[in-house]
């Protein structure tokens, strides 16, 4: 699980240049949903979450 302040939040999402999906699963990743959770949030299959959730690490180690 990630955890970030609200303001760590934030500057992740405007430094990464997050998309609203992008920030949603953000959200939800820092909330502690499970991947089948998420994966129906976004309306992606559990395969593909994990593939946005690799890409969205990999951004995040950008910036950090």
């Amino acid at each position: 699980m990630f955890e970030f302040t609200r303001t760590e939040y934030e500057m992740i999402c405007k430094e990464c240049m997050l998309n609203k999906e992008y920030q949603k699963l953000l959200e939800m990743k820092i909330m502690g949903f499970t991947r089948v959770k998420m994966a129906r949030e976004i309306g992606v299959s559990v395969d593909t979450l994990d593939k946005m959730i690799a890409k969205l690490k990999k951004k995040i180690k950008k910036i950090l």
